[in-house]
């Protein structure tokens, strides 16, 4: 698993014997944890689900990554986690990266969540969805570990790549230290990703959005 913390800490990587520790226990200390599932059939994509893909990942090397300090996880920093290859140097382009199969089962396993807390439409969306996906929690582990924990989840499928821009900069902000580790730390970033979806719509002279348009879930 490949860490794009935000502020002035350096990527890293993380490997594990076990594949579902890479997610199930992350590396502690930072203040939010966004996994980034592929969509469905990435291997096979085209026209905008590829370049969706392509611009996330480059928007994340280009804009996240830095060569700054190695003081370790911080609790006022935000962490991009995404699923690689495992022997592939991390220098390389992340869409070279990008693991399919592990990311797979992280997608399977959220959507069965989901169908356990009676959430079938969404999670057909996760399962079938063109994708990408951005699943944000306090705690480091893709799933709840309490079954009460909030998760944001971000569906980008219906998402054109010129607005990933503006939306990894919602996520890329260091968190201020009254609300490390607290609810409104999620709070406040689902509320930037509302009104960049608001913003969204304005430009494109649609009006309010269907539910078949959301893209932004508490869960």
């Amino acid at each position: 698993m490949l860490y794009f913390p935000s502020g002035e800490q350096s990527v890293q990587l993380v490997t594990e014997i076990a594949l579902n520790r890479l997610y199930e226990d992350a590396l502690p200390g930072y203040g939010l944890y966004t996994f980034v599932l592929l969509g469905a059939g990435f291997e096979r994509a085209s026209g905008e689900a590829l370049a969706r893909h392509s611009e996330l990942f480059r928007m994340i090397e280009t804009y996240v990554s830095t060569s700054g300090g190695d003081d370790g996880p911080s609790a006022e920093a935000h962490v991009f986690l995404i699923p690689i290859r495992a022997g592939r140097s991390p220098m390389s382009p992340l869409m070279d990266l990008a693991a399919v199969d592990l990311s797979d089962l992280m997608r399977r396993q959220l959507g069965a969540f989901l169908r356990q807390r009676g959430q079938i439409r969404l999670a057909t969306r996760v399962e079938r969805g063109a994708g990408p996906f951005l699943v944000t929690a306090l705690e480091p582990s893709l799933l709840p570990l309490d079954g009460e924990a909030p998760r944001l989840l971000a569906d980008l499928s219906g998402l054109g790549p010129e607005h990933l821009y503006s939306l990894v900069d919602a996520y890329d902000r260091d968190i201020p230290p009254e609300l490390s580790g607290r609810p409104e730390s999620l709070s406040a970033l689902r509320q930037r990703l509302l009104d960049l979806s608001s913003k969204s719509r304005s430009a494109s002279g649609s009006g309010r959005e269907a539910d078949d348009r959301r893209w932004i879930f508490l869960i």
